[in-house]
């Protein structure tokens, strides 16, 4: 827990996968845990509803992907991939600027087998994927499936599996790797891991977490402020759709 920043603090499951309580909730849920060190700053980026309010040792945030109903033929799923950093835009060349989009997404897992609709400024984005107050772009991108309009649904599923609260079923969150791992986290194992570390450092490191809480010092305490703000209404429905999801 003694780290130089807050983002840099390590989140790692105790004892052997299954035995303890985070763990089981886990297995239940179809959810990853997290058996080897994480930042969490990474773990953080992974909820939804403090998207806007990251940790500043964040280096991969969470992105939005959103299906659309213009498919480029039937046996294929078509989406906006949007939150990725404005900065993808200045390379030279199209061929540039695929590839460090490329580069980016690969940190990605649940984004593999894509392609590029067509190649542009970004690759097919277009003014709908610009967010000027957050400095981020998006781009289109394609899968191809075989079976029509149910295999697109699948694919979805499978590419961003929970669309968290307030969003629409065509419209879902995707984190980054992290922890060594893969798999998907569950939004309410994120919460978890999150308000638990957090707990634990107001526990056991008092100084630290006081300066880290401090608006004149820490560069997070907005951020630290907000999400303890969005638990309050998060998390309850977070609990309450997981015992629907599980007793179904």
């Amino acid at each position: 827990m003694d780290q130089p920043d807050l983002g840099s603090v390590t989140v790692k499951d105790k004892g052997a996968a299954g035995t303890q309580s985070f763990t089981q909730v886990a297995a239940m849920l179809g959810s990853r845990s997290l058996p080897n060190e994480a930042r969490l700053a990474d773990v953080w980026a992974s909820i939804l509803e403090v998207s806007l309010w990251p940790l500043q040792s964040t280096t991969r945030p969470q992105l939005s992907v959103s299906r659309e109903t213009h498919q480029v033929d039937a046996n294929t799923l078509q989406a906006m991939v949007s939150g990725l950093p404005g900065n993808l835009q200045d390379h030279a060349s199209p061929q540039d600027r695929e590839q460090a989009v490329r580069a980016w997404l690969a940190d990605y897992p649940s984004l593999t087998g894509y392609r590029f609709r067509s190649i542009g400024a970004i690759p097919d984005s277009g003014p709908d994927s610009w967010d000027s107050m957050q400095g981020t772009i998006g781009c289109r991108l394609v899968w191809d499936v075989t079976g029509g309009e149910e295999a697109a649904k699948r694919r979805f599923e499978d590419i961003a599996p929970w669309k968290g609260r307030s969003l629409s079923d065509s419209t879902r969150v995707i984190h980054a790797r992290f922890g060594g791992d893969d798999r998907v986290l569950h939004p309410l194992m994120a919460w978890w891991a999150v308000l638990y570390t957090l707990s634990m450092l107001a526990r056991y490191q008092p100084g630290q977490w006081t300066a880290q809480i401090d608006v004149n010092r820490s560069k997070d305490a907005v951020a630290i402020e907000y999400l303890l703000d969005s638990a309050l209404a998060a998390v309850p429905e977070l609990i309450l759709a997981a015992i629907d999801e599980v007793t179904a």
